[in-house]
């Protein structure tokens, strides 16, 4: 074999070997999510987009996020240096969106790990649910809908926070 077809064949073998590990790489290295939908009940011509920036902004809300953060020893679990640094790093990763059927909301959670994106969620939802419920009482949010057996076998996706009193 002559020189300039080694040198080809090594160069595609070094573009394989390097878009292999770039795309092994951002396989391992993407998030994982877990997913929380509700429904709440909004009155005829109520503005979703209010609603659900309400909802953010209680779902991020220090009083919440500071104690899942204390639940679940998470500075320690992340090997962070503070509080402050953790509820950046929570606040970046938790997601509030509109889903499209009805009026519910989405609350979307990522981590690296499955399990752990699942169990944070958990706990937000634990630590979320008294708090918008006594918002609920102030009437700062919307009630929740109550959640019908229909409804629950048709979607599998449906994890809904208790219904508000």
């Amino acid at each position: 074999m002559s020189r300039p077809v080694v040198v080809v064949i090594a160069v595609i073998l070094l573009l394989g070997l390097v878009g292999g590990g770039i795309l092994g790489w951002m396989f391992m290295s993407r998030d994982r999510v877990g997913v929380l939908n509700y429904q709440v009940q909004v009155e005829e011509g109520a503005n979703m987009r209010e609603v659900l920036a309400k909802e953010e902004e209680f779902l991020q809300s220090d009083q919440v996020l500071k104690q899942v953060i204390k639940n679940l020893s998470l500075i320690k679990g992340w090997s962070m240096d503070s509080e402050e640094e953790a509820l950046s790093h929570m606040r970046t990763k938790l997601i509030v969106k509109e889903d499209r059927m009805g009026a519910r909301v989405r609350v979307i959670y990522r981590d690296r790990k499955q399990n752990r994106a699942l169990e944070i969620l958990q706990e937000i939802k634990k630590v979320f649910t008294p708090i918008r419920s006594e918002a609920v009482r102030r009437n700062e949010l919307p009630p929740l809908m109550p959640m019908d057996d229909e409804g629950a076998e048709d979607d599998s996706n449906w994890a809904p926070l208790p219904a508000s009193p």
